[in-house]
């Protein structure tokens, strides 16, 4: 602690004498806090330190699964990520002498979190009239004895309602019915800008949900079951102001696409393996094209051609990072990327059989007159580069084009035509001092071993 810790994670941890005195000692001192898999000692309980005795002013992060800790917390006002995760098993192993979450501690987490930012919940809640009723009977309601034994839905949309900053939900892992889900999204002052909904829930139920919190800006819809063209077109159509787009592996959507590309504000757009948009769809899409803000943009295993591509490209030239792999993309294309997203910093080319030395190196014949030969070195910004996979790249290729000086991963895996030795690595080290993640082909015999995954989500 004399390096100032700030995070730490509690794994299989019983909570007792020592554990609640480091607690108390460096209260002040967390950010972040996570209980995986821990429990409050039985002779704990019968402590000063039974309940609430944790002041955490500075705690902004608080992740707890399958634990009963929550009501060792009595101060948490700046905390913004707020995770509480139960699964099954866990429920059905508490004792008479564990604690979960309940509509007591609930009603207790009110009255000290006043940022709350990040909601996420994975427990079991009961929500019809018939069982509410049989927890409070005699007159009781959840306000005048909150309960401590069940967590309710109405507990829940109280402290939902009573946290009117909440801006992300995740409700992905709560064991809702779909009908009764959606509710959730009527609660009184509630201004999502981002959701994650449970796998199965029906596509008419994101719908709803979309209708009733327009201000949602960032939408994830990867996975799930039931997401339709009509889907699509509904949620583009009550949430204009889109900003982030998540619809990877989808098999079903097409011409909805034409609408995704209207979407003004879009910035984020992840559309991998969506493998059912036809070139003709994207074709539409990009004449009708209004999304001129991009920033990241995934378009693996796409059937968008060199043509739309490029259009889509020339009017969003402010691109961070792009994902074209396993495309038909050309050299031509490479060359127009290459020229023009000079703010580019993750460019992805894994599997673009089409791709060349010529086309990295900037080499390549034009007879067109509308080309500027440009090599993949203009791209001074590029931190992460990723051209596996492609059969026509060769040393002398990359030795020619990759050169930048904020490099920090380099991805060269099964390039059949890459016979790398000393004096090419050598080479391409010193044409990109800060390379970090460098792993070339089997074929070169010899491997750099990352420090870090190579990693942008894309």
């Amino acid at each position: 602690m004399t390096r100032q810790f700030e995070w730490f994670e509690f794994m299989n941890i019983t909570i007792c004498d020592s554990v609640v005195g480091f607690l108390k000692q460096f209260s002040k001192q967390f950010v972040g806090l996570e209980f995986i898999n821990c429990k409050v000692s039985s002779h704990k309980r019968k402590s000063k330190y039974r309940e609430r005795f944790l002041k955490c002013d500075n705690l902004k992060y608080l992740n707890i699964e399958n634990s009963d800790v929550i009501t060792l917390f009595a101060i948490v006002p700046n905390v913004t990520t707020l995770k509480i995760h139960e699964s099954s098993d866990y429920a059905l192993s508490l004792t008479n002498y564990a604690v979960s979450l309940t509509d007591y501690a609930v009603s207790q987490l009110n009255k000290t979190l006043f940022k709350l930012e990040m909601f996420s919940l994975n427990i079991s809640v009961i929500y019809n009239e018939a069982d509410y009723k049989k927890i409070y009977t005699n007159g009781e309601t959840i306000e005048t004895n909150p309960s401590k034994s069940v967590l309710s839905l109405a507990g829940i949309k109280k402290f939902i309602e009573k946290h009117n900053t909440i801006k992300q939900l995740d409700l992905s892992m709560l064991r809702l019915p779909p009908e009764i889900l959606v509710t959730i999204s009527n609660i009184i002052g509630l201004k999502l800008k981002n959701v994650l909904f449970p796998l199965d829930l029906p596509s008419s139920f994101i719908k709803r949900f979309c209708e009733n919190q327009f201000s949602l800006t960032s939408l994830q819809l990867t996975s799930l079951l039931d997401v339709t063209d009509d889907t699509i077109s509904a949620v583009c159509k009550c949430l204009p102001n889109l900003e982030k787009l998540f619809i990877k592996y989808n098999r079903v959507i097409g011409e909805s696409i034409v609408e995704i590309f209207q979407l003004e504000h879009i910035e984020v757009l992840d559309l991998e393996n969506s493998a059912a948009i036809s070139e003709l769809s994207y074709q539409q899409a990009v004449l009708k094209l209004k999304a001129f803000k991009l920033k990241e943009l995934n378009l693996r295993s796409s059937r968008i051609t060199d043509h739309s591509l490029c259009e889509l490209l020339k009017h969003n030239l402010n691109l961070r990072h792009l994902n074209i792999s396993h495309t038909s993309v050309s050299n031509e294309t490479l060359n127009m990327i290459c020229r023009n997203l000079i703010n580019l910093e993750s460019l992805k080319l894994d599997s673009c059989r089409r791709i060349s030395d010529p086309g990295i190196t900037g080499e390549f014949e034009d007879n067109s007159n509308f080309l500027t030969p440009t090599p993949l070195s203009n791209l001074k910004n590029l931190r992460k580069l990723d051209i596996s996979n492609n059969r026509l790249i060769t040393n002398d290729g990359c030795i020619k084009a990759i050169k930048f000086p904020n490099l920090r991963s380099l991805f060269l895996n099964e390039c059949d035509n890459l016979f790398f030795r000393n004096y090419v690595e050598n080479i391409l080290l010193e044409q990109n001092p800060r390379l970090n993640d460098f792993i070339v082909s089997s074929k070169a015999g010899r491997y750099f071993k990352s420090n870090q995954m190579f990693g942008y989500s894309f």
